[in-house]
């Protein structure tokens, strides 16, 4: 009698234990770089324009979130927004601390790092029994001792092999520091900066080769897996590129586990595509390489996908207008109640709430930005009427149902600043372009306006592409109805007839920069005395080696 008592209450445990199991979702997610909306095939804008056949099937299943918003549209910050689940104003690294010491208020570019210190996604899932693990491209996490490789160096030189490998050791334990127990087959940002031009291309093969040796090594247990791709983002054409070539040098053989990159135009071609659909198709193997490996180990019914872009780039990047911030993207899994819309917006900050809540794990209150989106997802429940933020170098943004509002502060630094430290910046940043054999800004006007978020006089290729798609560009106060007005070129900020629409989105902006850290401009005011332009000039010659280094 004992013994079956004994017995019976090992299998209840058992049971219980296996349920927990079930009930912790692996999750997968996917991020693309600078993929626009027309080259999505499962959204309106991108419909025939693409082969993915297996995204397709994802997104159809799925939920498709096409109202997801970036924060900061570019990169580091976007990236920064998704593995923290909160504000990029946040980090707290020593480029962010410059950034302040120079603007007086917080500068959000490419500058936000994950550190050491930095609560992650990938921490939290740690403390409910996940194992975790990253690939691809890095571009967010501060990687303490990398040494960047010139573009005019060689890889026949021994030196710059050794450099490669040892750059790649440094990401990868920044990576482990960061959250991460499995950390393989980095690009620690695009490939054009990575070194020689031999190697300065896309290579999905090599980054899914470890994706799939993630899931084959760790299926038997709940896991979580970043997979940051480098592609669409340019250089276009990747899958035409060498397949040996990789940011540790030259393959002697080809990674195992995608079809062979000669069948992608043969299948464009079947499909009366060109070769500019490519890349994504290239993608979508990996989807689909994903999916085949989830099923062989049987978890893919227990396996939660999550597919996005990191930001806009319809003539919006590096701004706060719908063309940077309004992203898109997909989710996909058997305890998903798929086939819909999400049905309204959402922010990449509520992603690791979101991942959090599905873990079954706790939050600490105040641990995130963002907001969890678990019953929408599982439960097909409305999305909270969302109020979005966004921030940019010197603007900050709110959306409240139709209206968006846009503040643009310039700091004193960039109002202030003389014209032989223009010419310093200029200077710095064509520099940096020679070395890696780009385009350069020789024609910029050192006299000219600052951008957004630019570091440069005259602005940047995305700013001067923001500028010329949004007539307001300058205005210090933008009000936006984005119903009436999706592309935001109606102003309304200086209508007398929406001074009160104006009045309670600037309240909305002081509210949502309460909390938020630094002050910025008459919204939060400064309490502290502000440094001397002296210093900050002298800060902004240290920060230009860094930046453009």
């Amino acid at each position: 009698m004992i013994y079956k008592f004994t017995l019976t209450i090992l299998l209840l445990a058992i049971s219980a234990v296996a349920t927990q199991a079930v009930s912790r979702p692996n999750i997968i997610l996917l991020i693309a770089d600078d993929q626009r909306r027309d080259q999505a095939n499962w959204l309106p804008e991108g419909k025939g324009k693409t082969l993915t056949p297996n995204m397709d099937r994802l997104a159809a299943e799925g939920i498709v979130l096409s109202e997801l918003y970036s924060p900061s549209p570019v990169c580091v910050p976007s990236r920064f927004a998704t593995i923290t689940g909160n504000y990029a104003s946040r980090a707290t690294n020593e480029w962010m601390r410059d950034l302040f010491i120079m603007h007086g208020h917080t500068f959000v570019h490419q500058e936000p790092n994950v550190t050491s210190d930095t609560q992650t996604i990938a921490k939290d899932l740690q403390t409910v029994g996940y194992v975790t693990g990253a690939v691809g491209k890095n571009h967010v996490i501060e990687a303490p001792g990398y040494k960047k490789v010139d573009a005019r160096t060689s890889l026949s030189d021994p030196a710059v092999i050794q450099r490669l490998q040892e750059n790649q050791a440094t990401v990868r334990a920044a990576y482990q520091a960061a959250g991460f127990d499995f950390a393989e087959r980095f690009y620690h940002s695009n490939p054009r900066v990575i070194g020689p031009p031999q190697i300065q291309v896309h290579n999905l093969d090599w980054v899914n080769e470890a994706a799939l040796d993630f899931i084959g090594a760790n299926y038997g247990k709940p896991f979580f897996l970043y997979y940051a791709v480098t592609t669409p983002h340019a250089p276009r054409k990747g899958y035409k590129s060498d397949p040996h070539a990789t940011p540790v040098g030259i393959l002697d053989e080809v990674p195992a586990g995608l079809p062979a990159r000669n069948t992608i135009q043969m299948r464009l071609d079947e499909f009366g595509l060109g070769e500019d659909a490519g890349d994504m198709l290239w993608l979508d193997d990996c989807v689909g390489s994903i999916l085949a490996k989830l099923e062989e180990h049987g978890v893919i019914e227990n396996t939660i996908i999550v597919y996005f872009s990191d930001h806009g780039v319809e003539s919006g990047k590096t701004t706060c207008y719908e063309g940077g911030m309004r992203t898109f993207g997909f989710v996909w899994g058997n305890s998903i109640l798929g086939g819909r819309d999400a049905g309204g917006r959402c922010s990449l900050v509520d992603l690791a709430p979101t991942f959090m809540d599905l873990a079954g794990g706790v939050s600490q209150a105040g641990r995130y930005d963002g907001i969890s989106l678990k019953k929408n997802w599982t439960e097909a429940k409305p999305l909270k009427k969302r109020i979005i933020y966004g921030e940019m170098g010197h603007s900050r943004a709110v959306i409240v149902g139709k209206w968006k509002y846009i503040a643009l502060r310039y700091s004193d630094y960039h109002e202030r600043l003389p014209l032989t430290e223009r010419r310093a910046w200029l200077e710095a940043a064509n520099k940096y372009q020679r070395s890696n054999k780009w385009t350069t800004f020789e024609e910029n006007d050192p006299n000219g306006p600052f951008g957004h978020s630019g570091f440069i006089p005259d602005l940047w290729d995305h700013e001067r592409r923001s500028m010329e798609a949004n007539p307001n560009f300058f205005d210090a106060d933008q009000l936006y109805d984005l119903v009436k007005d999706p592309n935001e070129q109606n102003n309304l900020a200086d209508n007398p007839e929406y001074s009160e629409i104006l009045q309670d989105m600037q309240s909305e902006l002081t509210r949502q920069l309460s909390v938020m850290p630094g002050p910025f401009a008459e919204f939060k005011p400064r309490s502290l005395p502000e440094p001397s332009m002296e210093e900050r000039i002298k800060v902004g010659r240290e920060l230009m080696e860094t930046v453009f280094h």
